[in-house]
């Protein structure tokens, strides 16, 4: 069992906490769940909730998941090429692309919902419901906070 050094200042516990759990959780779900990357199937999940009308550019995507239109291009420009996604011109604005879901991009998020049920078995063992839904609003508050932090500093 591993033990991790836990500060006694809880928001240290949550500041820091969130690096390692990135890292972490991308890690062990990039090796536990095949198909995708953990960042691929994000991108992916994102586009499937974005409502398709009017059909979504890489430019909303890349506001949904709050990536940078660069890193969300790389990423699309990867899932075209496995056949997941088609990257169109938009007809009402040629700056923007539109992104479109292909049936195989359906069927991969589709596999890695079954795939990924172990995984999240096993990362939220131990963990009430009440103890989520306390994290979960913690988590909601601090995005919440930063979201406004980066509006004054733009």
């Amino acid at each position: 069992e591993v033990i991790m050094k836990v500060p006694a200042n809880n928001q240290y516990v949550l500041f820091g906490g969130s690096f390692v759990l990135t890292n972490k959780m991308q890690w062990v779900a990039d090796r536990m769940v095949e198909g995708l990357t953990t960042k691929q199937w994000f991108l992916l999940r994102s586009l499937f909730d974005l409502p398709q009308e009017p059909m979504p550019t890489i430019t909303s995507l890349a506001k949904e998941t709050d990536t940078s239109r660069q890193n969300v291009t790389k990423m699309l420009e990867v899932l075209q090429r496995q056949g997941y996604v088609i990257l169109g011109d938009n007809p009402t604005d040629h700056r923007s692309r539109t992104v479109e879901m292909t049936e195989n991009g359906l069927k991969i998020l589709s596999t890695m919902a079954a795939q990924s049920q172990g995984f999240f078995e096993s990362l939220f063992a131990g963990i009430s419901d009440e103890e989520s839904a306390i994290a979960a609003q913690v988590a909601v508050k601090m995005i919440t906070n930063l979201s406004k932090m980066q509006e004054e500093i733009q």
